[in-house]
């Protein structure tokens, strides 16, 4: 049975995508694993920002008061965060509070018999480095391990040798914000780990093993909770790939649906006490502009400084764009493009072209905000769906077969490796103010061949 969106090609009984070079199921996960082990002694020192602090006063506040109220944390005012928003007279993060709570549950133990807390005026950093690497390890580390983890099972759909596909792997993790991002608390890493596994879980299924509802539920639980953690990229892809099941069942996709639930009343359980309703902060323009806050100040309030597909170009290929930073993703677009016409990869490619097209759709002409990323390295808002790019960068590569098309893939890979290492290094300074330092010789010589050389960032 076909659907018309998903392009099924399979052999009675046999897998949706064949597998071209299968390699043994713990392969990939040693590969995700050795690359997540890595990140965590490069996270010693913290990397902090206004964006972390929210998240880390959140879980503090859980902990220790019962509360997801912040205005009475002791890190409130050193931390200097914009990232704020109000409801019934108490300051909170503005962020979706799923990851904080989950957070708190890592904390718990540790400061209730580990004798670690979030530091205090009164305590040195010991502590705060302690628990920043905590975190970042269960977190960040572990889903930077299983976003490589699928992708290299993803891989096993091209034709490369398998020694290839693992080098491939890694160097996708080491050229990309996966390794920018990888050293500091953050929700892109983890939002794509769990979007990665949920297209994953359905590129990769097999009705001869029998577990298709069961696969399906876990990618409607990953979906889910990526929508919890990153709205946008979750949110769009949790409606591609139900959209994408319901054209192969031809109705309802039920075992999609279920998986759903668990982090959907998760998220009502931690956001209801907030805000009285399911609605993200960042949703909320009242709750964000209150008196005093950041986007009521001068600085902070929208004013359109020119024609939004000007703001597209910088989105893409400016100081800090999306293939500025990682290069070997303009493969992509070819690769995206070759899959969707024919073959088995056909469905996938449909499903992450549209993932992708919404997401730049959205963060060009619907965001509207003076500052969009803020101070941050590279557009880290699109690392999530990242790694998909990336996999259907190799497939381009693949069916190319060319000795310039890997030379110039090569050179591309090691020119988003030196971006991503000099944004490990401090993932939150743009990347064109980093070219500004004298002490950045790789950043400043890098950024002399930026294609459209323009930022609207004025603060």
């Amino acid at each position: 049975m076909k659907g018309s969106f998903a392009g099924r090609e399979e052999a009675p009984g046999g897998p949706v995508v064949p597998l071209l070079r299968p390699v043994h199921p713990l392969r990939p996960w040693l590969i995700g694993v050795a690359f997540g082990m890595a990140l965590i002694p490069a996270a010693v020192r913290p990397r902090m920002s206004g964006n972390v602090w929210p998240r880390y006063m959140t879980i503090e506040s859980i902990v220790e008061r019962g509360t997801q109220a912040v205005d009475r944390s002791p890190m409130l005012r050193p931390s200097g965060t914009p990232d704020l928003a109000r409801y019934g007279g108490r300051l909170y993060s503005d962020k979706p509070p799923v990851l904080s709570v989950l957070g708190a549950a890592v904390y718990a133990p540790l400061y209730l018999w580990g004798g670690l807390r979030f530091p205090d005026p009164r305590s040195g950093p010991r502590d705060l480095v302690a628990l920043n690497l905590v975190m970042i390890a269960a977190f960040v580390a572990t889903s930077t391990a299983w976003t490589l983890a699928w992708v290299r099972r993803l891989l096993q759909t091209t034709r490369f040798p398998v020694w290839v596909s693992d080098l491939l792997t890694l160097a996708f993790g080491a050229g990309s914000l996966l390794l920018t991002y990888g050293v500091t608390f953050n929700n892109h890493s983890v939002a794509a780990g769990l979007i990665t596994a949920a297209f994953g879980l359905v590129i990769l299924e097999d009705p001869a093993l029998h577990r298709v509802g069961r696969r399906r539920a876990w990618a409607g639980c990953c979906a889910s909770m990526a929508a919890t953690i990153d709205l946008p990229a979750g949110g769009v892809a949790f409606v591609v790939l139900g959209g994408w099941l319901a054209a192969r069942a031809r109705g309802l996709p039920v075992a999609f649906l279920l998986g759903a639930v668990g982090p959907a009343l998760l998220h009502a359980a931690a956001q209801w006490p907030i805000s009285g309703s399911l609605r993200p902060a960042q949703l909320d323009r009242r709750a964000l502009e209150y008196p005093g806050s950041y986007w009521t100040s001068e600085v902070g309030r929208f004013r359109e400084t020119g024609p939004r597909w000007r703001f597209g170009l910088e989105l893409l290929i400016g100081p800090q764009g999306w293939l500025t930073i990682t290069p070997a993703l303009v493969f992509a677009p070819i690769g995206l493009a070759l899959a969707s016409r024919r073959g088995p990869l056909k469905a996938a490619a449909l499903a992450t072209s549209t993932l992708v097209g919404a997401l730049l759709v959205f963060y060009i002409w619907g965001v509207r905000v003076t500052d969009f990323a803020g101070l941050s390295f590279g557009v880290r808002h699109l690392l999530p769906v990242t790694p998909l790019a990336c996999v259907f960068a190799a497939v381009a590569l693949d069916r190319l077969r060319g000795r310039w098309a890997g030379l110039v893939f090569a050179t591309l890979l090691a020119i988003g490796a030196v971006y991503a290492y000099e944004g490990m290094q401090d993932p939150w300074t743009r990347a064109e103010r980093r070219a500004e330092r004298r002490d950045e010789p790789a950043m400043r010589f890098l950024q002399r061949f930026v294609l459209y050389p323009h930022t609207s960032f004025t603060r």
